[in-house]
């Protein structure tokens, strides 16, 4: 698939939409414990922000938080670049069996089109260009820097990615037998993380911070108000990225604070590496310690 002429395929990961049992406590934790923006939605969802992702923008809304019975991962966002070529990304889709489902300009999000494979929703937007908007966060250097990827737990593993690789023109970086598949969009390691089991399912959404220094200020944040960390601090085998997960108390979302990820600069020569599934002790930390019992559910 070329990236030259018209573009056809996705800039970014946009935003994710999820369902939690009480979205304005997931909030709060976002908020006080990470330095998140939030704000109210007259749906009852609330809408998580970060600091804008362009100059001369507002902030990033990355995440909207729905109320449900539990964790449920509803819809996955990218985003492409302005003339978005949308007929053939259809075009790609329709020729996997995909049906597909044009989506409208609204406030924030221009034309898209939407496709559900594996009981999730991936919709693709076309850039809205910037606009200029007041500040609405006040300074933070702790704030997480963006939203990074997604881990997803599908029944249909191989329909996904089959569906993100051919169908929206993500890559694959690496992979961990047939259970494990790590995916990009541009040339950092992976945007999205796929691997079995139930529909809907968030293994973990991760937020960039901006380096080392900031998990020893984040985590003492966190002890201070009575939050633990699940896992880490360490360091992936695939990403080669610094980590540490923390989990909301009220629903069990976790997330993943990652940092210092490799990215792909040499599409020509790259070759996916592709790791045995009785490797994933070396996989999950280079550095050694394992994960808890609670991390592998």
């Amino acid at each position: 698939m070329s990236d030259v002429g018209v573009p056809s395929r996705p800039t970014r990961l946009r935003q994710l939409v999820l369902e939690v049992p009480d979205p304005a406590t997931t909030g709060r934790f976002l908020e006080e414990g990470l330095t998140l923006g939030t704000a109210a939605r007259a749906d009852g969802a609330v809408t998580v922000l970060t600091d804008p992702p362009y100059a001369g923008t507002g902030p990033a809304e990355i995440l909207v938080l729905r109320a449900g019975p539990g964790v449920r991962l509803v819809e996955v966002v990218l985003e492409g670049s302005p003339g978005l070529d949308l007929g053939a990304v259809t075009g790609r889709l329709e020729a996997l069996g995909r049906t597909t489902a044009r989506l409208p300009a609204d406030d924030g999000a221009g034309p898209g089109l939407a496709v559900e494979v594996g009981g999730i929703r991936v919709s693709l937007r076309e850039i809205v260009p910037a606009v200029a908007h007041q500040p609405v966060l006040p300074p933070s250097s702790l704030r997480p820097r963006r939203l990074g990827h997604v881990n997803v737990l599908t029944p249909e593993p191989a329909a996904l990615v089959q569906t993100m690789i051919e169908g929206l023109g993500l890559r694959l970086s690496e992979q961990i037998g047939e259970a494990f598949y790590f995916l990009r969009i541009g040339s950092e390691h992976h945007n999205l993380g796929v691997r079995a089991g139930p529909v809907g399912g968030a293994h973990h959404v991760a937020l960039e911070v901006h380096g080392w220094d900031s998990y020893r200020v984040l985590c003492d944040r966190l002890a201070g108000l009575g939050w633990s960390v699940e896992y880490g601090p360490g360091r992936h085998g695939p990403g080669n990225n610094l980590f540490v997960y923390v989990r909301d108390p009220s629903s069990g979302l976790r997330f993943e604070l990652f940092s210092d990820m490799v990215h792909i600069e040499d599409e020509a020569t790259y070759r996916p590496p592709r790791w045995r599934l009785d490797e994933r002790h070396r996989t999950v930390n280079v550095w050694g310690p394992g994960p808890p019992e609670s991390f592998l559910s």
